[in-house]
């Protein structure tokens, strides 16, 4: 039997965990849709079954008194939040110690079981050259070790064209949502599809995934490096001149990334494989607004 790919300790904890969403997104159906924009109208539209951290106040009691079932009462402004888990699946994510595929399972692993513990539509996408596969739309807690399996399967086998990918998704029959791309942005082009999900009214949250040697590159020398993308070898020579011009282009990227996501307001968050994944989703994302 394959190991989990969340452990059960981590996975009640991230019970505790909402997804957030900045505006109210198209949706139909009765849900809690977990938006800043929570309960308002006085319209009653619908019940549902109680789940934790409901308020005690949407409990209908006299339902409970006579079925001894707990239900809360939905109200028309509460839109069902679709979530769409896009993962970058191309050739240069299998790669980095700690291996950066391996990291972004886990941690489109993570956010999955929230949402579908939180009554949000699932729909998760892996990207490469094209769209490669979807599963879902998923709903429900139950869900959780069919979107495991798919995710456990995903392998890194193609090359990178994320405006292919990211606009195949966002022309596909789905309703629009929250979008979540986890990515290392190796890749000359993805700011078209990007822009493409904004414009058929998506949210768009950019995990930006890089490993440490990425960040801080330790070779130095006479080297043969091999593109994962390409498969070319490139013969080069590394002086700590060379290293320093590096770190500079890594900086100058980094800000334009921040820069175009502030333009276009996306939520942005950059992560390396070396943070301990709890940390990352009960601090860094919740500081920045992914989740609450």
């Amino acid at each position: 039997m394959a190991e989990a790919m969340l452990d059960a300790p981590l996975l009640q904890r991230l019970e505790r965990l909402s997804l957030t969403s900045r505006r109210r997104l198209a949706g139909t159906g009765a849900g809690d849709r977990r938006s800043t924009h929570r309960g308002s109208s006085l319209d009653f539209a619908d019940y549902r079954a109680y789940t934790p951290g409901d308020q005690p106040e949407r409990v209908d009691w006299n339902i409970y008194s006579r079925s001894g079932s707990l239900f809360v009462k939905q109200f028309d402004d509460e839109e069902l939040l679709t979530v769409h888990l896009l993962l970058d699946t191309s050739r240069s994510m299998d790669w980095g110690d700690p291996n950066k595929l391996a990291y972004a399972r886990r941690l489109v692993g993570a956010l999955g079981y929230i949402a579908l513990s939180g009554h949000s539509r699932v729909v998760t996408s892996l990207l490469g050259e094209r769209l490669v596969a979807s599963h879902g739309p998923a709903w429900g807690r139950p869900q959780w070790q069919g979107l495991q399996a798919f995710l456990t399967a995903a392998s890194a086998d193609q090359g990178t064209d994320l405006d292919t990918a990211l606009v195949a998704h966002a022309h596909g029959r789905r309703a629009p949502g929250l979008a979540i791309l986890v990515s290392d942005l190796l890749t000359p082009h993805w700011e078209r599809g990007v822009k493409t999900l904004l414009a058929r009214r998506y949210e768009v949250v950019l995990l930006h995934l890089l490993s440490p040697q990425e960040i801080r590159p330790a070779l130095s020398g006479d080297l043969q490096l091999h593109d994962r993308e390409s498969g070319r070898q490139i013969a080069v020579t590394l002086s700590q001149d060379a290293l320093d011009r590096y770190q500079e282009r890594y900086v100058a990227w980094c800000r334009h990334l921040e820069s175009f996501s502030g333009r276009y307001g996306l939520l942005y968050q950059r992560i390396e494989t070396t943070e301990p994944l709890d940390r990352v989703l009960f601090t860094s994302l919740r500081r920045r607004g992914v989740l609450q």
